[in-house]
């Protein structure tokens, strides 16, 4: 990664108030700087200076005082104000100061983000954590035959209780492009379902990407995408929301999270088709460092692909919530993800997916108030 994407990361962070994790990507993003041929440069020393007020306002003293050593070591005379800068800086690293942003913001007993779900998502993310080599060896991948008369499907199978699998090469390029640039003079800030028992959806920290929805009958491409879908699962497509086309940008992520809803869900009026039974996520680009898609109880990380479709069934067959499928969008460390969630409700599946008679939702109960 250059210093430009740690730097953006670094910002991206800080508008988060992540102020922890804004420090060590700004201090990457000044070493790589430091070692480039023009970081010695008066434009690139007055761009670290900048850099020296993020760590000062975060309480980030040893940060800030390092930084403005190095460029005391290579201009001295013509940055001498930063002298006074320095003596200020290591009076307060003296006098273990702790004003700043990093001491007023942090996290408390209790916050989600220092809970060890939380750091399994980071740690599935970051490729620490993935499935037994046991459970890896009975997954197989196979050709699928198209009932609609397309190509063979080339499904992999990813994990099988919950099934999530990945059909590769679904859809070309061309389609990707065209899907792409539908939604983007749509495009407007993602949204999550509400809690407070109104039934709305509103922007939250936790979910940072655009999406726009479209239906499916709009185009060529869309049109084809349902068609996939239906055609790989059986399932009635007529029972499916609207595309949703959505993309991260630096940064861009969506933690942890169910695409079910819970039982206490309250549906919008006229709203009866019941709960999403799957999901479906085409990759519409690859992604050069990041944005894989996490399933932090399986533990399984899938790695965006172009023209590939993820799936997974969100109930169990009693139509109970299957809390195993809690999963994220891991943050994008470099490039750009595109991607189209579908997401089928459960109204008139039944010739696919008959209900047990048992609720049988016991093996995933567990996972439904994890710490």
């Amino acid at each position: 990664m250059s210093w430009q994407d740690c730097f953006v990361l670094g910002q991206h962070l800080y508008a988060l108030r992540d102020y922890n994790h804004t420090v060590p990507w700004l201090q990457q993003s000044m070493q790589l700087l430091g070692e480039q041929s023009y970081g010695s440069e008066s434009a690139s020393l007055d761009f670290m200076e900048a850099v020296v007020e993020y760590h000062r306002e975060m309480g980030a003293h040893e940060s800030a005082l390092s930084l403005v050593n190095h460029v005391l070591s290579i201009e001295p005379d013509q940055r001498s104000h930063l002298l006074e800068a320095r003596q200020q800086l290591e009076e307060l690293i003296t006098d273990g100061d702790k004003n700043g942003l990093l001491h007023l913001t942090a996290r408390r007993p209790g916050d989600y983000h220092e809970s060890r779900e939380f750091r399994m998502y980071e740690q599935v993310c970051r490729g620490e954590l993935a499935p037994l080599p046991s459970k890896q060896r009975s997954l197989r991948c196979r050709l699928r035959k198209s009932r609609l008369g397309y190509a063979p499907f080339k499904l992999e199978e990813l994990h099988l209780d919950p099934l999530v699998v990945q059909l590769h090469q679904v859809i070309g390029s061309k389609d990707s492009e065209s899907l792409q640039k539908t939604a983007r003079p749509r495009i407007k800030r993602s949204t999550v379902y509400s809690l407070g028992g109104n039934g709305g959806s509103t922007a939250a920290a936790f979910r940072t990407s655009q999406g726009a929805s479209i239906n499916y009958s709009r185009n060529a491409a869309t049109k084809l995408l349902s068609h996939h879908v239906g055609d790989f699962s059986g399932l009635n497509m007529d029972y499916a929301e609207d595309l949703q086309v959505a993309n991260y940008g630096i940064g861009g992520h969506y933690e942890p999270h169910w695409d079910s809803f819970p039982e206490n869900h309250i549906y919008q009026e006229g709203d009866l088709h019941g709960n999403r039974i799957a999901t479906g996520i085409y990759y519409l680009s690859d992604v050069e460092a990041g944005g894989g898609t996490a399933f932090p109880f399986l533990p399984l990380l899938v790695t965006p692909e172009k023209g590939s479709l993820l799936f997974w069934y969100n109930l169990h067959p009693s139509g109970d919530q299957d809390f195993r499928t809690k999963h994220a969008a891991c943050p994008v460390l470099q490039g750009s993800k595109w991607i189209a969630n579908v997401w089928i409700r459960e109204r008139n599946q039944d010739n696919v997916r008959p209900c047990d008679l048992k609720r049988g939702q016991e093996i995933s109960l567990h996972y439904r108030d994890f710490d």
